[in-house]
């Protein structure tokens, strides 16, 4: 299997089970939505619903595969989503944190770009 197939099955597999985690979390009025665009490589997690009176539209994270990387541009999850890609198999090397600048992501142990 080539690295981009790679990367996109680990990333498919987190995301189904951050849906999942999410959606037993009892918050019956919030949806958590998966957006995939496996053509382009862009992978979100949305939190969408109402909690009272106050709509609730949140992007939990947004990754991409850009090269023979995994971009994350945005986190906003508890736990690092790149601690979990970690965990499923990935190496640290093969992510890039790209919501730090480029100065300060070669003082992590992820790829600088």
């Amino acid at each position: 299997m080539d690295r981009v197939a790679f990367f996109k099955n680990i990333i498919l597999e987190v995301l189904g089970e951050q849906v999942a985690y999410f959606a037993g979390a009892n918050m019956p009025e919030i949806q958590f939505v998966p957006i995939t665009d496996e053509i382009h490589h862009h992978y979100q997690l949305v939190a969408l619903g109402w909690e009272g009176s106050q709509r609730i539209f949140n992007l939990l994270y947004h990754i991409d595969i850009i090269g023979d990387k995994i971009w994350i541009q945005e986190d906003h999850t508890e736990d690092s989503i790149a601690e979990k890609l970690v965990a499923k198999g990935v190496s640290k090397k093969d992510i890039v944190l790209a919501y730090f600048p480029d100065f300060h992501r070669k003082h992590t142990e992820y790829a600088v770009g």
